[in-house]
């Protein structure tokens, strides 16, 4: 008996190990199902990403297609197809929301991957995948393969099931659709399927947006297979990224969320690691429009660098809770250490999500990011605007917004950021804000805007100015614009920078109070036009609320040893040809060198302070000294490469026999000297034009060849010098080449180099014991006017001044409030020094 039990024992054991060496060596089969009865919202979750955002909806425990445009698709994220060659299951419940005119279709595509880029994010908007499913005429497809369903088949309420099996390198797919009354048909194709997405999709293929054709709901969506990998890490939200500034020991901190339901929660907390706990600081309710939430504290400790964490408690309509996480540092203030800004501006979404720029620049780890506009066109994501009404115009941009956060969320989750809205944020190709005035839509459409003013609602506009300014510092003169618009201009000190960020368009006249000419009252085509007669004293371009706020920014000195004002575009009209068909134009009234006299108005207080002007827009990177009265007599400007071009420009006034000269020791071709049809004289140092015919495909090679790519800027507090940096689209961090910037670049100025007015002499020396690297002013006593405001290196200093008036020179240390001023000083050629003790 002991025998033959310790025979059956054997034979289990051996039996046991072998089922679980089968199990070893049999795939893993991974499982997905969503329902969609617990919510009741425009976001569809986590898991899956709906494009266009806004054509998607939960709804009645089904996810319904309520938009009229073709390829609209809800991505899975979060499990996808591996590269196995093995078999897998999915699966949908669906049926007709309503019947269209015209011919459309629904149903699933799988394997979507972008033949570019691996990222998830790139295989959401660019992916091409196997599409299977049924039409609104009556058929059942895989690819152009079609069959007729059954006589009496009930399309508002079917199942659509699909099984896919390896097959000489290829799949055989099966796909069979079941009504609720049986009538049952079955296609079989064998096809390519590529490793990537699975999404379930309602194609409505009329041209552009103009389709007519049935919506579909979707329910009881299924993948189930050895095919399928679980990718948690690919879900993108509840909490989708964050921004923050930290400036005068005040951070304040920003969560982007989605389109929530009414019945989920509107509350986001905020923890700070203290040692190894998490401690709650604040619970900020969500902007119902902007749909973010903002915190701001208070007597910040910015020598530490401190742990943070966002978390959102969401609630089904069940009671469910499910908490999400957010995780991100805020950085200590580099006081002591040289400061990194990275220069970011226009990214057209053909180039999303922009996977080398990213790899590279955070490779480079900047200490500090600008994004200085147009984070958002109209086009993006392969679908156009909805412009009203109000709630709908804001969800249209928030689908594009939402693009921007994804590709460069993990950048911005660990660093400050500053980000400013520019025209096509706004929906408005070219913008002459006017102080926020509305413009009517008949208007618009006649006359591009030129007229000036908003065409989109204002709950809109702020809707963006919220998302993308409100964790910057509180805005200077919080007065509201005209339809109560939100003003999005204040100054931020970091890193002992004092940064002024304006906006060069929110307040800007309109070209119609000048055009005299036929066609677009923003063009001027032909050369030679007196710029006298483009110009009037009462057209304004920043506004005199910004002007006032320069005015006093550029004697504030706390804490700041260099100042850079940051705002859109450059104070210059240095294109030349415009678009891929290269149109001449010899005058853009939508560039900031237009009006004169009031860039040069803004140009004589910037240069008072020895300011550094970091600016984008222009979709061609540009080094350049601005002029005034004379060339190179102002500062200078740093036009950042486009993130990803959409709409080329150049600058090649040698191609076009207009006078250009003096060019500098570099010898490139279109630098030097150059006055544009505005009459602004400015010196070129370098320009990254675009090859002259560039690739349309792949993508990131056109971005490559359009002079796509980013800036890059060091500030060397310790002598003072600018480091200007312009990298291409496709530079790589592991295999740096001499070519990976723009030619002329990189280039070193010094902050003094920020004044270019020629001195008819200097005041006498001074000499400060008792404070390092005091700050100076010097004020005319004659105008009453300052002349200059500078933190100096070292202790000793001799105004330059340009007159022969008598001056006040005010000495001392804002930081602790110690000044002292000496008046009725003169230009002096001898040695007389005057030394201030504090």
């Amino acid at each position: 008996m002991k025998r033959f039990l310790f025979i059956i024992i054997s034979i289990v054991i051996v039996l046991a190990s072998c089922t679980q060496k089968a199990k070893k060596s049999s795939p893993e089969i991974a499982e997905f199902k969503a329902v969609f009865d617990n919510y009741d919202r425009v976001w569809v979750g986590r898991d899956f990403w709906a494009i266009p955002m806004e054509d998607w909806q939960i709804h009645d425990g089904r996810l319904e297609c309520v938009g009229n445009r073709n390829n609209m698709r809800v991505n899975l994220l979060t499990f996808v197809l591996n590269e196995k060659a093995v078999g897998f299951n999915a699966g949908v419940r669906m049926g007709l929301l309503n019947s269209g005119e015209t011919y459309s279709s629904a149903g699933l595509s799988i394997g979507v991957q972008d033949a570019e880029d691996p990222d998830v994010r790139a295989a959401c908007y660019f992916g091409k995948g196997v599409k299977l499913g049924v039409t609104s005429s009556g058929e059942l497809y895989i690819q152009k393969q079609k069959t007729t369903l059954p006589e009496g088949f009930d399309l508002t309420d079917f199942h659509l099931r699909v099984n896919a099996q390896p097959s000489g390198g290829q799949y055989t797919v099966i796909a069979v659709v079941t009504d609720k009354q049986n009538h049952s048909k079955s296609l079989s194709q064998t096809v390519n399927i590529t490793p990537g997405l699975l999404a379930m999709f309602n194609d409505f293929p009329g041209k552009g947006d103009r389709g007519k054709g049935s919506h579909f709901w979707f329910d009881n969506f299924t993948v189930k297979g050895a095919k399928i990998d679980s990718k948690p890490e690919n879900s993108f939200g509840p909490i989708l990224w964050s921004m923050y500034t930290m400036s005068r020991n005040v951070l304040k901190l920003t969560a982007q969320m989605p389109p929530l339901g009414d019945r989920d929660d509107h509350n986001v907390r905020l923890l700070l690691k203290k040692r190894k706990d998490w401690e709650i600081i604040k619970e900020s309710r969500i902007d119902p429009n902007a749909r973010t939430v903002t915190f701001k504290l208070g007597n910040w400790d910015s020598e530490q660098e401190v742990q943070y964490r966002l978390v959102y408690s969401e609630k089904d309509t069940n009671g469910n809770v499910r908490e999400s996480e957010y995780d991100g540092t805020i950085r200590r203030d580099p006081v002591d250490q040289d400061l990194t800004l990275g220069g970011l501006t226009c990214q057209y979404g053909t180039g999303f999500p922009y996977s080398p720029l990213v790899k590279h620049i955070t490779a480079q780890n900047p200490d500090l990011l600008y994004f200085s506009g147009d984070q958002i066109y109209e086009g993006n994501g392969g679908y156009s605007i909805i412009r009203f009404p109000a709630d709908m115009a804001i969800l249209s941009y928030l689908g594009k917004w939402y693009m921007f956060g994804w590709a460069f969320g993990d950048l911005m989750r660990d660093r400050p950021t500053i980000c400013t809205p520019d025209d096509h944020d706004v929906f408005q190709g070219n913008l002459w804000g006017e102080g926020g005035k509305n413009i009517p839509q008949k208007s618009f459409n006649i006359y591009h805007g030129t007229e000036g003013g908003y065409v989109e609602p204002a709950e809109m506009i702020n809707v963006v100015h919220t998302t993308q300014c409100s964790h910057l510092p509180d805005p200077f003169d919080p007065a509201l614009m005209e339809q109560n618009i939100i003003p999005i201009y204040m100054d931020l000190v970091y890193g002992r920078i004092s940064f002024a960020i304006v906006s060069d368009r929110n307040f800007k006249s309109g070209p119609n109070a000048i055009a005299f000419w036929q066609g677009r009252q923003d063009h001027v085509k032909e050369k030679g036009v007196d710029p006298a007669v483009l110009d009037s004293p009462d057209l304004k371009m920043l506004g005199d609320r910004q002007l006032d706020f320069l005015d006093e920014w550029v004697r504030d000195w706390r804490g700041a040893d260099m100042k850079v004002l940051l705002s859109q575009t450059v104070f210059a009209n240095i294109a030349t040809h415009h678009g891929g068909e290269q149109m001449v134009l010899a005058a853009d009234l939508d560039s900031g060198g237009w009006p004169r006299t009031a860039r040069n108005k803004a140009l004589s207080i910037i240069r008072k302070g020895y300011v550094f002007h970091i600016v984008g827009d222009q979709h061609i990177p540009s080094l350049s000294q601005y002029g005034i009265d004379d060339y190179r007599d102002a500062g200078w400007c740093f036009c950042t490469p486009a993130i990803y071009v959409g709409y080329e420009r150049r600058f090649q006034p040698e191609r076009l026999g207009w006078e250009i000269s003096d060019p500098p020791e570099h010898g490139l071709p279109n630098t030097g000297y150059y006055e544009d049809g505005f009459g602004n004289k400015q010196y070129v140092y370098a320009m990254g034009n675009p090859v002259d015919k560039p690739v349309k495909y792949p993508r990131y090679k056109k971005g490559q060849e359009t002079a796509s790519g980013y800036g890059l800027v060091e500030f060397d507090k310790a002598e003072r010098n600018i480091v200007v940096h312009a990298y291409h689209f496709l530079a790589d961090p592991d295999n740096p080449e001499l070519d990976d910037e723009f030619a002329g670049w990189p280039y070193t100025l010094n902050q003094f180099d920020n004044d270019g007015r020629k001195a008819v002499g200097h005041l006498p020396k001074i000499e400060v014991k008792g404070i390092k690297n005091p700050v100076v002013f010097v004020d005319d006593e004659k105008t009453c006017e300052l002349v200059h405001a500078v933190r100096i290196l070292g202790t000793s200093y001799s105004a330059p001044v340009y007159s022969n008036d008598t001056f006040t020179v005010t000495v001392g240390d804002p930081d602790k409030a110690l000044w002292k001023t000496i008046t009725s000083l003169k230009p002096s050629t001898d040695e007389k020094i005057i030394k201030i003790n504090f």
